[in-house]
């Protein structure tokens, strides 16, 4: 299934999560926030199964261009969202809220300016071009791809270990931020990988 039907769906999960998370932060729920990040990753799941798995099989869905391409180009703007989401997030609930971190905006510029550059990859997938089609650009996007799942887990597990997520401090609604969006890049990023291989490994059509 395209991407483009799911995008309404995708977008009211992202706002409504964004203001439960809002109003959480202010209240100080830190379970409730937990939910509203839980929102929005449980229907980010979805929508990376229901795009990928089809693709999985010995007979990938007829696509306007190559499967791989179509797949890399909807991971791509699923991991823009996931980036976009975190940083909105960010910036709402240090701008709306009495809660204070010295450090949100640096965190939610830096993911703003990410999301940026992952849509503009994305476009620029849309171009015939075949520097970003080949083999050798989709083989480099899988080990960036690769690289980015492995960062993410390893910055859920450092959150984790250092006791950070049971700070009282005004960076804990930052940190479940940082877990939820983590923990929904490293799924994308496997699945996307998964996808990604299977496809090149598959010959061309004669």
């Amino acid at each position: 299934m395209p991407l483009r039907p799911m995008l309404p769906v995708i977008l009211l999960a992202f706002v409504v999560s964004i203001m439960v998370a809002v109003l959480a932060a202010g209240r100080g729920s830190g379970w409730t926030l937990a939910l509203a990040v839980a929102l929005f990753a449980i229907q980010m799941l979805f929508v990376v199964v229901r795009l990928n798995v089809p693709f999985w099989g010995e007979k990938p869905p007829a696509t306007d261009v190559s499967p791989a391409i179509t797949c890399a180009q909807s991971n791509a703007v699923l991991a823009a969202l996931v980036y976009s989401w975190g940083a909105i997030a960010m910036l709402a609930i240090y701008s709306l809220t009495a809660l204070s971190w010295r450090h949100w905006w640096q965190y939610g510029g830096a993911m703003l300016l990410i999301a940026g550059a992952i849509f503009l990859y994305a476009y620029v997938l849309t171009a015939r071009r075949e520097s970003y089609r080949n083999q050798r650009a989709l083989e480099v996007l899988t080990g960036l791809t690769a690289a980015q799942g492995i960062a993410v887990v390893v910055a859920i597990l450092w959150l984790l270990l250092s006791g950070k997520t049971y700070t009282l401090r005004g960076d804990w609604a930052a940190n479940e931020i940082f877990i939820g969006g983590a923990a929904m890049l490293a799924t994308l990023s496997a699945v996307s990988v998964l996808t990604l291989r299977k496809l090149m490994q598959r010959p061309a059509p004669a």
